[in-house]
């Protein structure tokens, strides 16, 4: 029975090779198509069944340029353990494609009901599933989809794949001129108008002064409809990690050139405020914590002020003690990440952008 079906399909895709001629037409509301295919079904375990292969015939009406209705039927004879020898089933489909190709492939979902009759039983079936087409010709397409098949009655999930050919015919679109029709004479071509003048534009911005809020920008900028100066927006931003020994406020010297980072940052930035952050391990009481911590803070508070002449306002300074840690307490690395001074400084920059 496969090498039937296979024969069959086989059949089809040698007839569609002498119509096959790539197109991006797509279907018109209105038309009729017939659908015929393969269907191969990997039935629910407690069918007692095998996987099939059978025939699938479909007629199909387009309502609009996406969606379509269509009846189906497929008859496969069942080669399985179980009591069933054959299946016959029909169901109304309604397809729905996307106006978004992927490549040349235009996907679409689908989703119906209907009736499967077995040898032995029949029950009600709903199907949902997904799927892509390919346009051939004007009036011929291939598509394939993924479904999955709901057995009411008994609870049933099966699963199927189903490829077709289908071949569109009717509708209201204007048919193909035969060749032997002539083409309609041209009409002589106008001639071309003169250009007009151009709009006054003072500051040559493209912008014509009669709608230009924004006289006078310069010519290095890119302005927006009104003529004004584009401006862009951009966070600077700097981060500051200073560790600690163990139960020591004393900065050390490998720390001093972030430090001076941080200072060149502020005295770039006038409008920025450095907010610092002093912290310790959980070694100690938590009182005693909360003083390490803030001399810890004020430790480099002072270098930005003393060595590198921050002013006083343009920093503050806070202890937090054990009470943020940054990693685990619970091992060496982890009390040595946490015995730390730290801040993140960010101020929003503004820009013109440039033509």
């Amino acid at each position: 029975m496969k090498k039937t079906y296979m024969t069959a399909m086989s059949l089809m895709l040698a007839t569609s090779a002498f119509v096959v001629a790539p197109t991006s037409s797509i279907a018109a509301e209105g038309q009729f198509y017939l659908a015929p295919g393969l269907q191969w079904i990997d039935f629910d375990k407690d069918r007692g069944q095998e996987e099939e292969y059978g025939f699938t015939l479909g007629l199909g009406y387009d309502f609009t340029n996406n969606l379509s209705g269509e009846i189906n039927v497929f008859d496969m004879d069942l080669d399985g353990p179980g009591p069933d020898e054959d299946l016959f089933q029909y169901r109304f489909d309604l397809l729905y494609s996307f106006d978004r190709t992927i490549g040349s492939l235009t996907p679409f979902i689908v989703a119906g009901g209907g009736h499967n009759d077995f040898s032995q039983n029949e029950e009600t079936v709903y199907d949902a599933g997904l799927g892509v087409k390919y346009q051939l010709s004007e009036n011929l397409e291939w598509r394939t989809a993924v479904r999955k098949f709901w057995g009411m009655d008994e609870h049933y999930h099966d699963y199927g794949i189903d490829t077709s050919l289908v071949f569109r015919f009717g509708g209201n679109g204007e048919p193909a001129r035969a060749a032997s029709t002539p083409a309609p004479a041209r009409a002589p071509a106008a001639a071309p108008a003169a250009p007009a003048a151009a709009a006054p534009d003072a500051d040559g911005d493209g912008v014509p002064d009669s709608r230009d809020a924004c006289a006078d920008t310069p010519r290095t900028h890119r302005v927006d409809d009104r003529g004004c100066s584009i401006v862009l927006e951009e966070v600077a931003r700097i981060d500051l990690n200073v560790q600690f020994d163990y139960d020591q406020a004393v900065v050390k010297p490998e720390y001093v050139a972030e430090i001076r980072q941080v200072a060149d940052f502020l005295n770039e930035h006038d409008d920025t405020v450095a907010v610092l952050e002093g912290h310790t391990d959980s070694m100690g009481t938590d009182e005693y914590n909360m003083g390490l911590s803030q001399r810890r803070v004020d430790a480099v508070r002072q270098i930005l002020i003393e060595q590198f002449n921050i002013a006083p306002g343009k920093v503050t300074a806070r202890g937090y003690g054990e009470s943020r840690p940054a990693a685990t307490n619970d091992t060496a690395e982890g009390r040595a990440q946490n015995r730390r001074v730290q801040s993140v400084i960010s101020t929003t920059l503004q820009r013109f952008e440039t033509r």
